[in-house]
């Protein structure tokens, strides 16, 4: 059974990285951040937070292939630790999200905190042993269950409330804010190491795997995503009951789970086997200090950043590519 999963991917490996991409891409964040964006800061102010979430694979398989030493920068030693530390915090950021969503059921934020540190001690023993075939599988796997339960959850939730729906702002007052978090998420899959693996995984692997256009999957994982992201819409307009508040629980926790698998992997390829196992199990190890800083605030903390590390880790490229051209021009 999984040797014909597993020659279906490498025969057609395409969707499957579109699914993993998603799936790595969305994290914790894209519906409980997206669901506050709609309630608080109203429609426009979310189209635009989807719209940048959906540019933002696009933007990186459209151009990390083709800017000039963009991979040696983003591999170089400096480079490597601030990545490693997004990837930390992108960790945290998606167990911090498992444990507020069961914060708000009969479960408990306890249950919510036992089931975070599960689902990372689980993959972390599962990367000893499985690589870059294992992240994509199961990426697809969770995406696939992520879409189903979705959908039946916002079906449920729609019907609960009928006639008792939030009425969302149209937010042409918070338009800037809007403005901004799209701007934040722009450059974001620049720092996910994952994403880089998967263009140098099509150019040369071991595996046999099918060498594909690798933009048609970036931009499959972005409107894969972008559609996900209506099910995100439609229950910010929903209440929920406490039968359905576990469900939307247990969604949160599948889409958070192949992120968390994704960003265990990118620390292992960050640096290396031995030390990237030590930095995973430290991470997990940390996380109860991070627990009381919320899904947004680790959010907000973290794009205030990544958007300066991205623009002169490009610029860096940008003019290393240009010196190098205009040395040989002179020799």
């Amino acid at each position: 059974m999984f040797s014909r999963v597993v020659n279906r991917f490498t025969e057609k490996p395409t969707l499957y990285y579109s699914m993993s991409i998603a799936a790595t891409w969305a994290g914790v964040g894209s519906l409980v951040v997206g669901m506050q964006m709609a309630r608080e800061y109203g429609v426009i102010p979310f189209l635009l937070w989807a719209l940048g979430n959906t540019l933002a694979c696009v933007l990186f398989g459209l151009f990390a292939p083709t800017i000039p030493k963009l991979r040696e920068v983003f591999r170089s030693k400096p480079m490597n630790i601030a990545i490693g530390i997004m990837c930390v915090f992108q960790i945290w950021l998606n167990m911090n999200g498992i444990q507020t969503v069961f914060a708000e059921t009969p479960l408990t934020g306890k249950f919510g905190i036992i089931l975070a540190y599960a689902v990372a001690v689980f993959f972390i023993i599962l990367l000893m042993r499985f690589g870059m075939i294992r992240n994509v599988l199961t990426d697809y796997a969770s995406w696939t269950l992520v879409y189903g339960v979705a959908f039946i959850l916002t079906l449920m939730a729609l019907i609960f409330s009928r006639g008792n729906m939030f009425i969302l702002p149209v937010g042409t007052s918070h338009i800037p804010a809007g403005l901004e978090k799209l701007f934040l998420l722009l450059p974001g899959a620049f720092l996910y190491p994952y994403f880089y693996e998967i263009l140098d995984y099509n150019e040369h692997n071991k595996d046999g795997t099918k060498k594909i256009d690798v933009l048609r999957a970036f931009v499959g994982g972005g409107l894969l995503f972008g559609g996900y992201l209506t099910f995100t819409f439609l229950l910010a307009k929903a209440n929920f009951n406490p039968a359905l508040n576990i469900v939307k629980a247990f969604l949160i926790t599948l889409v958070a789970v192949s992120t968390i698998s994704s960003f265990l992997y990118s620390v292992y390829i960050t640096f290396g086997k031995r030390l990237g196992i030590l930095v995973n199990l430290a991470t997990v190890a940390l996380w109860q200090w991070l627990i009381p800083m919320g899904v947004l605030g680790v959010w907000t903390f973290m794009s205030s950043i990544r958007i300066f590390i991205v623009i002169g880790g490009i610029t860096y490229a940008l003019v290393w590519n240009f010196l190098e051209k205009r040395r040989a021009v002179i020799v």
